[in-house]
């Protein structure tokens, strides 16, 4: 079902707030917009399996990673669903990254897609529960990114699209 205005703006909030987060280092922001366990899935694009981390291994990973990089995550025609207590979104996403030394000409930039789950534990907030992140394209230098500095990471040709349904 469709959310209702009030609650898609909150959900839509809490994704710019992770995004900003992002950009501006800001390690207390991120926590803020996630639930205590979450989910992740960010093998369409670093080729590790679905984790299951605290809130606060995930902001120590992404505080790690991004050491000594400029970074601009855009998110954008964001899709939100209702499933009982629990809210979904499906956005677009580029993240612009470039090292921090300015005289340093190398960049990579990734295009692609976020499914996001939500919970309300206190119906004020909406938190992060799960990511998962579909990474359709990147371009530049793989290894200025934290998850690709000691490999170069080149996915199968078909890890970037949506995975299909099993069959029985």
């Amino acid at each position: 079902m469709n959310a209702s205005l009030p609650i898609r703006q909150a959900v839509v909030d809490t994704v710019s707030r992770l995004c900003r987060a992002f950009d501006e280092r800001d390690w207390v922001a991120m926590r803020l917009c996630l639930a205590d366990m979450l989910a992740t899935d960010y093998s369409r694009f670093r080729g590790t399996p679905p984790e299951q981390l605290t809130a606060e291994e995930f902001v120590r990973l992404r505080q790690s990673g991004l050491v000594g990089l400029r970074t601009q995550h855009l998110c954008f025609n964001h899709l939100v669903t209702l499933e009982g207590g629990r809210a979904h979104c499906r956005c677009d996403f580029i993240i612009h990254r470039w090292p921090e030394r300015t005289d340093d000409a190398r960049f990579f930039h990734t295009y692609g897609y976020y499914h996001y789950n939500f919970v309300n534990p206190a119906g004020e907030v909406w938190l992060i529960e799960s990511i998962t992140q579909f990474a359709i394209h990147s371009e530049g230098s793989p290894e200025l990114h934290g998850a690709h500095r000691s490999r170069q990471h080149t996915p199968p040709p078909d890890t970037a699209r949506e995975p299909k349904a099993a069959t029985p």
